[in-house]
């Protein structure tokens, strides 16, 4: 008897909620344009936010010119995203 892998899903309940997620903030999104770019991000074929050798080499010159932050600092910051501690 020949064995093959289950047909269903792996992890189905968090695609599903992922989806959910997708669909309950597209459905309060009333931009006609910020829609438009949700809809070219995901039917993108590239990566988006993507860089030349230049540009990446500026990005890492400016960040090692910027120096460190605190904790705190770093905190504040995951904070404004709804992250706590």
């Amino acid at each position: 008897m020949k064995v093959s892998e289950p047909a269903t899903a792996y992890n189905a309940s968090g695609l599903q909620g992922l989806k959910n997620r997708l669909i309950s903030t597209i459905d309060s999104i009333n931009d006609e344009a910020k829609l438009q770019e949700c809809w070219d991000l995901l039917h993108e074929s590239s990566m988006p936010c993507t860089f030349t050798e230049e540009e990446l080499d500026e990005e890492i010159r400016q960040s090692e010119a910027g120096g460190y932050i605190t904790q705190q600092e770093v905190l504040a910051k995951f904070a404004r995203w709804g992250f706590e501690r």
